[in-house]
């Protein structure tokens, strides 16, 4: 779900609706479309919008619509039409209200306000905008963009009845439709002890930012302006979002000159460590501030 952020942005760009309201950590804001507020003026606004980086939190939903399954920020430099790419395992840990939980959960608690703080206070970059889209809003959009192609390292073969997740892919270039995508985007590590990542999520994770590059150096071009009605129609369905259209008028043209071969992908640091029974990814703050403070836009 998260490879249709720039998608989605376009689309957003092309229609015709009022502006949203910013996104803060201490409030939720409503979904796109429905009904609108005033943006409130922030110190700096008029003039320096379209300059400032922009942090926006993209979360994938699990197949129950009550955990995020994907955490990834995004922090764009219009200025120099530059991207980096965090993502942040789930199942790293977090205190909320005095005790310790997975990252995942908090969006069954809080919605992506509650997500947003705790990664602001991960990363110390404020986020004020989010996009969240489910699987079946990831899979339609993926089919209506024609597939993407990628390269699957190895054989990937997984069965799990109880989420009714199926996974089985041939090793090899290919070209991917919503639903092989989805299962590329998934694997962590096959029924069978020995098959599959090594290091399971944090190597899904880098899966993951390869097949948001191959959307945007496929995709992102003016092939696809065409089907900009049906993506929106799609990303009101499935995809809840506070970014209107006089967010995106400002770094549209910016965002169709982001670089394949530019975009820096990153993942939280830390270790995965079995406590209480429970696997936890526990971060490490120094080496994440040294990442932020030498490679993200500020």
């Amino acid at each position: 779900m998260v490879g249709l952020f720039f998608e989605g942005i376009w689309a957003i760009g092309s229609l015709d609706f009022e502006p949203r309201e910013r996104f803060y950590p201490e409030r939720q804001t409503e979904m796109a479309g429905e009904s609108e507020k005033e943006k409130p003026q922030e110190p700096g606004d008029a003039g320096s919008e379209g300059k400032r980086p922009v942090n926006a939190l993209v979360l994938g939903l699990d197949e129950y619509n009550a955990r995020t399954d994907t955490i990834i920020l995004f922090n764009f430099s219009p200025e120099q039409g530059k991207l980096n790419i965090m993502s942040i395992a789930r199942d790293t840990r977090v205190i909320h209200n005095g005790r310790g939980t997975k990252i995942n959960s908090l969006y069954a608690r809080g919605g992506e306000a509650l997500v947003a703080a705790k990664v602001e206070e991960i990363t110390g970059l404020p986020i004020r905008d989010y996009v969240t889209m489910d699987l079946k809003g990831f899979r339609k959009i993926v089919d209506l963009l024609g597939g993407v192609e990628v390269y699957v390292p190895f054989d990937m073969h997984y069965d799990d009845y109880s989420q009714n997740l199926h996974i089985h892919l041939r090793k090899g270039l290919q070209l991917l439709d919503g639903r092989k995508a989805e299962q590329f985007v998934r694997y962590r590590q096959g029924n069978r002890p020995g098959t599959g990542y090594r290091h399971a999520d944090i190597d899904r994770m880098k899966v993951q930012q390869e097949f948001i590059k191959q959307i945007i150096k496929q995709k992102l071009n003016i092939r696809y302006l065409y089907k900009i009605d049906e993506i929106f129609r799609l990303i009101k369905e499935h995809v809840k979002t506070n970014i209107g259209i006089s967010d995106v008028s400002c770094y549209i043209d910016q965002v169709r000159n982001v670089k394949y071969d530019e975009i820096k992908t990153f993942t939280l640091p830390g270790d995965s460590i079995y406590r209480q029974n429970i696997w936890y990814f526990i971060y490490d703050p120094q080496e994440t501030k040294k990442i932020i403070d030498e490679n993200f836009f500020k």
